[in-house]
């Protein structure tokens, strides 16, 4: 037997505002927060920088990439921080 499917009705929805920021030492961070809460905003990921290996332009690419697939609007909002997660 096939039991009845509950309705529910939504009280709110709770939109996500995501955003980059770049430090001093030219890490990339992937910064999420929901708007209205009173939660602290989170790094969701973070695309570090060093010469040897990686290039400005590969790391903000990268980052812009997952901030747009986690719910970022295009352009994307970019904030320059000393210290990430502090803005």
């Amino acid at each position: 037997m096939i039991e009845p499917i509950n309705r529910v009705k939504v009280e709110s929805i709770s939109t996500v505002k995501v955003w980059i920021e770049s430090d001093m030492l030219g890490a990339r961070h992937v910064v999420i927060q929901h708007d209205g809460a009173r939660l602290p905003p989170f790094i969701y990921a973070t695309f570090h920088y060093n010469y040897a290996y990686t290039s400005n332009y590969a790391t903000l690419q990268a980052a812009e990439l997952l901030a747009i697939q986690l719910g970022a609007t295009v352009p994307v909002e970019h904030r320059t921080v000393a210290v990430a997660g502090q803005s």
